[in-house]
């Protein structure tokens, strides 16, 4: 029997990474099966996200982001900057599920804008962590800032967190006047090297609760650096590197 192979690109952006497919090379949709199947490490291609590239007629392209335990995400930051890569354009837009995200290349980098933040309940956390803010730029996310982020379980402190339709967390440390470190895990994924909409999440509170000086808000995570560009009333920039990894060919299960 003639198995059709179908074409992908790997991509990563601060160690985020992600596997595109362009909906036009598939004769059916993607079911949940083959989805966990080509984000696994050991049995796939392996990837945090894997994104599908649609045509839109309002946009360059329509994107939809599937999580590495098949669940759907409504936006990612760091993989709409890997779509505006990889489409090779000097501007355009990216329609998500929850946003129209407008991209710009800088030179070796690339900016994208996600949603205008909408900012829900503070919570007072245990264990000395002060507070939890809730934000929403297009995925939800809890950002915690701590003094003392060597002294938590990070990855136990976010799973013990965890609404039953999930959530990101991040907690950060301010190192400076414009600069913050950061952790992150994702729902659907865990752990991340980087998360791009978690930046944007953590620059923005920074800057609303006057913990950084000014817009920009450089993040440091363990794969690099982000920038986060931000004023009230308006959608977050965040501009960092995108990278080809390889290109090759599947087969669907």
């Amino acid at each position: 029997m003639t198995q059709t192979l179908i074409p992908f690109i790997k991509m990563q952006a601060l160690e985020n990474d992600f596997v595109l497919i362009e909906e036009k090379h598939l004769s059916t949709p993607l079911t949940t099966r083959q989805i966990l199947t080509i984000t696994n490490r050991r049995k796939g291609v392996g990837c945090d996200q894997l994104i599908l590239i649609k045509n839109s007629p309002h946009a360059d392209a329509d994107l939809s982001f599937f999580n590495a335990d098949g669940s759907k995400a409504k936006a990612c930051g760091n993989g709409t900057r890997c779509v505006a890569k990889y489409l090779d354009k000097e501007q355009g837009t990216l329609q998500t599920s929850s946003f129209l995200s407008q991209f710009w290349k800088r030179k070796e980098k690339i900016t994208v804008s996600l949603k205008q933040p909408t900012f829900g309940q503070i919570r007072h956390l245990p264990r000395g962590l002060n507070y939890s803010y809730k934000i929403d730029v297009g995925n939800p996310h809890l950002v915690i800032f701590t003094e003392t982020p060597d002294d938590i379980d990070f990855q136990g402190l976010a799973y013990g967190l965890q609404p039953p339709q999930g959530i990101n967390v991040e907690l950060a440390h301010v190192l400076s006047s414009n600069k913050i470190q950061v952790q992150v895990w994702e729902r659907g994924v865990g752990v991340t090297p980087a998360c791009g909409s978690g930046a944007c999440a953590v620059g923005i509170l920074s800057i609303k609760l006057g913990l950084v000086a000014k817009s920009p808000v450089h993040i440091k995570m363990e794969g690099g650096e982000l920038e986060v560009k931000w004023e009230e009333g308006s959608p977050p920039l965040l501009t960092g590197p995108a990278d080809f990894c390889f290109k090759g060919m599947l087969t669907l299960p």
